[in-house]
């Protein structure tokens, strides 16, 4: 078994949510004033967000692990997720404020990175299980 290559995954899901939103950019110069797709642009643009600095944050943590400060690195990884809890829930409050997106979109935009990340995972998961000898 190989060893899991997180930060190639993460670029990955990064590079095709960047795909998708020039997508949505482009369809947003043919209907300026649609707000569903307004909501999957901030919605994925956050989510391109969170992931980027969850990557950062990950590698030092794993730094900080190989220095045995388990205790330190637990703090990281609370906060850590208490500032992209809160980053979500300020940009759907923003949204739900203003009205000028569509508040669902922009829920789903915000699951955008993460599933593309779980299907890339899975199927580097099913491809490495393939590839092994059942018989091992």
């Amino acid at each position: 078994m190989r060893d899991w290559d997180f930060e190639g995954q993460i670029v990955r899901a990064i590079r095709i949510a960047g795909f998708l939103l020039v997508f949505f950019c482009l369809t947003l110069v043919f209907k300026p004033h649609d707000p569903i797709m307004w909501g999957f642009v901030v919605g994925t643009s956050v989510s391109m967000w969170n992931t980027f600095f969850l990557a950062k944050r990950l590698s030092r943590i794993t730094g900080v692990l190989r220095g045995a400060a388990v205790e330190v690195a637990k703090a990281r990884v609370v906060g850590g997720f208490a500032i992209r809890m809160f980053t979500n829930l300020a940009v759907l409050f923003l949204i739900a404020r203003t009205g000028w997106a569509n508040i669902y979109a922009t829920a789903a935009g915000l699951f955008i990175v993460p599933c593309i990340f779980t299907f890339i995972a899975a199927a580097n998961s099913f491809r490495e299980a393939r590839g092994a000898d059942p018989l091992k």
